[in-house]
């Protein structure tokens, strides 16, 4: 557990960012937020106790595999990284059609043009990777009628009850009122997902991450060294309305000052004896083409790694069922009405 003093510390710089740091981050020059996360990395990393198990989840996962550089830097990456992409969301309400390029290119447009000709919409599936979220303006100032299934950020504070307190209420109350302006209608996991299946019937555009940890049907899959629980959710979506799905990851290659969204090519359709067999086999195909962006660039998933292990035990699910015991964990049943309890949360 984090010490009151080093709790503090970091509430008050979150209030900081968000807060008067947000407004001024939005008059200053892009090319200081380089030097801002690293810095900002460098302190949280500090600050932080937790590089063991940042370490730990990184040789489990890539057990069998070679990391791609020293474990070390992987890890100091991966703070500056995830300062990054939080100032990239204090960043979102001056982003627009003319400002986007600035920001973020897309590679692999061609895959979603053609996939929209088809009539039956698209499902861009993306993991808790990078910076995940810049998928949402990247598209919806390009012109395309986005759509993101995704949990709102005050949610997490019933959740993850441990971690709230009258700060980061703020700031997850803050970082929603920042989301909501992005050219993208948002769908709440948590409740009916009656407008996923409509925005698909209309040919429009579905953004989801398969990583998440809620649902109601799992299979598990090979994620590179680990055998991983994952929701079947993008699949019986993809089965039920033929939309095309299409594997896309936003990355940032170090020392580059801009995102680049890569849409690959959809994957095909893979049949099988039984429902879930089926489930299995066209989860692990995305995986798989997954599994290529996270061995190049784990430091764009470590920092999700290590909280999926800190809530192993209030997830329906655990990510990996190699984790070490959990004295206080949940019943599935318990877990998944704690989600229905978070999931009625509305906005005052």
């Amino acid at each position: 557990m984090l010490s009151d003093p080093v709790r503090l510390l970091k509430d008050l710089g979150s209030l900081a960012l968000y807060f008067p740091g947000q407004r001024i981050l939005c008059r200053s020059p892009r090319t200081l937020q380089m030097p801002l996360a690293a810095v900002g990395g460098d302190l949280n990393r500090w600050l932080a106790s937790d590089g063991a198990l940042m370490r730990e989840e990184l040789e489990q996962l890539f057990s069998g595999h070679p990391l791609p550089r020293p474990i070390d830097d992987i890890v100091r990456d991966a703070y500056r990284a995830a300062m990054f992409n939080e100032l990239e969301v204090l960043r979102y309400s001056s982003l627009s059609p003319q400002t986007i390029a600035q920001v973020c290119e897309v590679q692999g447009r061609e895959h979603l043009d053609r996939a929209l000709e088809q009539g039956r919409g698209a499902i861009i599936l993306i993991g808790h990777f990078g910076a995940n979220q810049m998928i949402m303006p990247a598209l919806g100032h390009l012109g395309y009628p986005m759509h993101q299934l995704s949990a709102p950020p005050p949610v997490w504070a019933e959740i993850l009850p441990g971690r709230t307190n009258w700060a980061w209420e703020r700031v997850l109350e803050r970082r929603w009122q920042l989301e909501k302006r992005l050219p993208v209608e948002h769908i709440n996991v948590f409740r009916y997902l009656r407008p996923a299946f409509e925005c698909l019937a209309a040919n429009e555009v579905l953004g989801l991450a398969f990583d998440g940890g809620g649902g109601q049907g799992w299979t598990q899959v090979q994620m590179l060294g680990r055998a991983a629980n994952i929701s079947t959710q993008p699949i019986q979506l993809w089965r039920k309305t033929g939309a095309a799905l299409l594997p896309t990851a936003v990355i940032r290659p170090r020392g580059a000052g801009r995102h680049k969204v890569v849409i690959t090519a959809p994957l095909q359709w893979q049949e099988a004896p039984t429902r879930a067999l089926e489930n299995q086999v066209n989860m692990q195909a995305f995986v798989d083409r997954f599994g290529e962006w996270v061995r190049k660039l784990p430091e764009h998933y470590l920092q999700f790694l290590l909280m999926r292990r800190r809530v192993r035990g209030t997830d329906i699910r655990p990510l990996f069922d190699d984790y070490p015991p959990c004295s206080d964990a949940l019943e599935p049943g318990e877990a998944q009405a704690r989600l229905r309890r978070a999931g009625a949360w509305e906005e005052a």
